[in-house]
């Protein structure tokens, strides 16, 4: 049985948003995502670009996702932004669920879960570690954006 997924397995955008936790600090910051997904010709790749703008945050971060599908269940996930350069790791799909999670990689650790929702939006829940224990934690939503456009006449 095929896993039917629209997030990062169906071209489109997606857009976020949710709360960033550190280890560090009782505090925690907004942020606002955005995904671009593209499709590879001819093939079961995809390829994702995200933004993620935090509140009182000046940069905006850009990560490049690069995902192929080796299994009905299983995909192959890579990752690359300016902090962390390319870090590769293993993703798992479910009817309910979309997983991934990077291992041993020097500058990072991690995994990311983003539940689907009845209305078709995902709840997400990530946590990230760094070598020196420093912990990111982040919950948020995401959702397709719509393709309509309004005009005001």
């Amino acid at each position: 049985m095929e896993i039917k997924h629209e997030f990062i397995f169906t071209p489109g955008r997606w857009i976020g948003e949710g709360r960033i936790s550190f280890s560090s600090s009782r505090d925690h910051l907004r942020f606002y995502t955005s995904w671009l997904i593209e499709t590879e010709e001819q093939s079961d790749t995809m390829r994702c670009q995200q933004q993620v703008e935090m509140q009182g945050a000046e940069n905006i971060v850009c990560n490049q996702f690069l995902i192929e599908k080796t299994a009905p269940d299983k995909f192959k996930i890579q990752l690359e932004n300016e902090l962390l350069g390319f870090v590769e790791g293993q993703g798992i799909l479910d009817t309910q669920t979309i997983a991934w999670e990077f291992r041993n990689n020097p500058n990072t650790e991690g995994f990311e879960v983003y539940e689907l929702q009845e209305n078709g939006d995902y709840m997400l829940h990530a946590e990230y570690s760094s070598p020196d224990q420093f912990r990111t934690i982040i919950d948020g939503r995401i959702w397709k954006k719509s393709a309509t456009v309004t005009h005001d006449e």
